[in-house]
C-alpha cells in the first residue's frame, strides 16, 4: 500500500509543513486545498508526492509563477 504526501513550503529554504495519506483522492484533495488558499503567494511551493518503498517521487507541483506541474499521474 502506497502513501502520499502534500508539502508546501512558504519561501525557498524557508519553513514548510507536510501532511501524509494513505488515499490518493484525500491527498489530491488536500493538494488542491492548499493550492486554494496559498497557491497565488509569491514563493510559496506545493508538491504532491507519491511514497513508492521509501523513495518519494513527485507527481504534481504548483508555483505562482509556473503553475501546476504535472510530473505523471498516479
Amino acid at each position: 500500500m502506497g502513501t502520499w504526501h502534500v508539502t508546501m513550503q512558504f519561501r525557498l529554504s524557508g519553513p514548510s509543513v507536510e501532511g501524509t495519506w494513505t488515499d490518493h483522492e484525500v491527498a489530491l484533495e488536500k493538494f488542491r486545498g492548499w493550492l486554494g488558499v496559498h497557491g497565488s503567494r509569491d514563493g510559496v511551493t506545493i508538491v504532491l508526492l507519491e511514497d513508492t518503498g521509501g523513495e518519494r517521487e513527485p507527481l504534481r507541483t504548483w508555483t505562482k509563477e509556473r503553475g501546476e506541474v504535472i510530473h505523471r499521474a498516479a
